[in-house]
């Protein structure tokens, strides 16, 4: 879903209704077989009410591909930290 020309403190949540969103880092994890990666520090926008998280398109897409090269690698565990992957 994008989001148009508002600051992320004047988004209302979709998912409650109740709450706008605010920007906050989080983990994010993924899992394939034996091999597990985890992500630190995304960027994403938190609900203040519900909690509900939502992920911008561009780190969406960024998230994707380090899943997937993190996953190929011959490793039970995985981590990267998001800025730091750039």
């Amino acid at each position: 879903m994008e989001r148009q020309t508002q600051t992320p403190s004047l988004i209302r949540c979709d998912q409650c209704a109740n709450g706008h969103l605010r920007p906050a880092h989080r983990s994010q994890v993924e899992d394939k077989g034996p091999h597990h990666a985890v992500i630190f520090d995304v960027p994403v926008l938190e609900c203040e009410s519900c909690g509900e998280i939502w992920i911008e398109m561009d780190v969406a897409k960024r998230l994707d591909q380090m899943f997937t090269d993190m996953l190929e690698a011959d490793s039970e565990l995985t981590t990267r930290h998001y800025e730091a992957a750039a």
